[in-house]
């Protein structure tokens, strides 16, 4: 696919939350609604370190490592190809600075899935709630 690419973060805490970023009113994509940290991936870098990047710039969190849990078009849009990755954190609310949007929370499963989802993230969340990647986040060992 060419065109744009948009790297993604679904981050897990300690306690099974994801990271959600509320976006401002003023946001050119999805405008007051709630996805995941992330952004475009720019010409010449690759996806993952872009997520890499785009965590750190958002939220201030680093981690040692993420892994494509998926890959795919952006939904109802022009060419977008959307890659998500995830990773678990020992980060807590206290760890992260908000450097975008209105608010960068951890937010339980539910609660997360109660927000008004931007629409990659309406397609991404309810499929990763039920991988194996997000229940073997509790069991794989916590980063120190």
């Amino acid at each position: 696919m060419s065109g744009t690419r948009v790297a993604l973060v679904l981050l897990v805490d300690r306690h099974g939350r994801l990271l959600m970023q509320h976006r401002t009113a003023d946001a050119p994509v999805s405008p007051n609604l709630w996805g995941f940290p992330g952004g475009h991936v720019e010409p010449g870098e690759e996806p993952l370190a872009a997520a890499h990047r785009e965590l750190l710039e958002e939220t201030g969190l680093t981690v040692d490592r993420l892994d494509l849990w998926w890959r795919g078009a952006k939904p109802g849009e022009l060419p977008v190809e959307v890659w998500a990755f995830h990773g678990v954190t020992a980060a807590t609310q206290d760890d992260v600075v908000l450097g975008e949007g209105q608010a960068m929370v951890f937010l339980p499963p539910d609660e997360a899935l109660s927000r008004d989802l931007a629409g990659t993230a309406a397609l991404l969340l309810p499929g990763f709630l039920t991988s194996p990647e997000y229940r073997s986040a509790h069991v794989r060992g916590w980063p120190a």
